[in-house]
């Protein structure tokens, strides 16, 4: 394990292994935690992202970057496009564009933005993950109905990478979900899919949050431009909440062993 603030190090470690690409996942992603502390957030999603890029270009490996629709304001009515215009309204997305920018300097080079979630491998749940522990529990939820977005599991994105790889792509593609659906929505068809019986869902609107970031409201993105390139299909969210489901029956939860007894019917 290497701090990403040591560059020294990263090199030595990335001409040890050999790299062909190197696929830049780590980012401050906490959205009230970024305007909480903007100096770390530039540090993180912007300095060191401009670091790697110099580096990897130096030695000739390909950088895939993985970015954010938190780059667009939300004031759109149609799924964005990759030449639509970015207008970040928080410190997060502003950062995330600063770290695109630099990794696009170079042409060899990839950024793939997207919205993920999936199993996640540390202590916290991802968006997916909450929704179904919390409702197992038998928890009330709120959701909002006026915030949309693309969720892409980050099993296919992962398969997405590869072949964008494997094909040579480069430059920006929005690698999302098919179609986009309202947080409200995604918690309903998750409920239903997975088969829970415990806990509600209910209607509420961002507006009622005390967030500490300003958030966009419609963040769908389209991944046509990706899709074509590809010549692959791309799931849509419930499509990709039926993938979710058989995993988590599949794997679990990682760091609960006990993941059959908490409650979800049908698993």
């Amino acid at each position: 394990k290497i701090s990403l603030f040591d560059m020294q190090e990263m090199e030595k470690d990335i001409l040890k292994r050999k790299t062909d690409v190197l696929v830049h996942t780590a980012a401050a992603v906490n959205v009230d935690g970024c305007e909480q502390q903007p100096e770390m957030a530039e540090k993180l999603n912007a300095d060191v992202t401009a670091q790697l890029s110099e580096l990897c270009h130096e030695h000739r490996i390909k950088l895939v970057y993985i970015s954010t629709d938190a780059v667009f304001d939300g004031d759109s009515k149609d799924l964005y496009l990759e030449g639509d215009r970015t207008n970040p309204i928080n410190v997060y997305g502003r950062t995330k564009l600063e770290g695109e920018l630099s990794v696009l300097k170079y042409p060899e080079n990839l950024v793939l933005r997207t919205n993920i979630y999936g199993i996640n491998i540390q202590e916290k749940k991802s968006f997916g993950e909450w929704i179904y522990t919390s409702l197992a529990k038998g928890q009330t939820l709120k959701m909002f109905t006026d915030i949309d977005f693309s969720p892409i599991l980050t099993d296919e994105l992962a398969e997405l990478i590869y072949e964008s790889c494997r094909k040579g792509l480069h430059g920006l593609y929005h690698a999302c979900g098919t179609g986009c659906i309202s947080k409200y929505e995604f918690g309903v068809k998750l409920k239903e899919i997975f088969n829970i019986d415990s806990g509600k869902i209910i209607r509420t609107t961002s507006d009622t949050a005390a967030f500490v970031a300003r958030r966009a409201k419609h963040m769908g993105m389209s991944n046509q431009k990706l899709s074509e390139e590809l010549q692959v299909k791309i799931s849509t969210p419930e499509e990709s909440i039926e993938r979710f489901y058989h995993l988590v029956k599949e794997r679990g939860m990682y760091g609960d062993k006990d993941w059959k007894q908490n409650g979800i019917a049908g698993i």
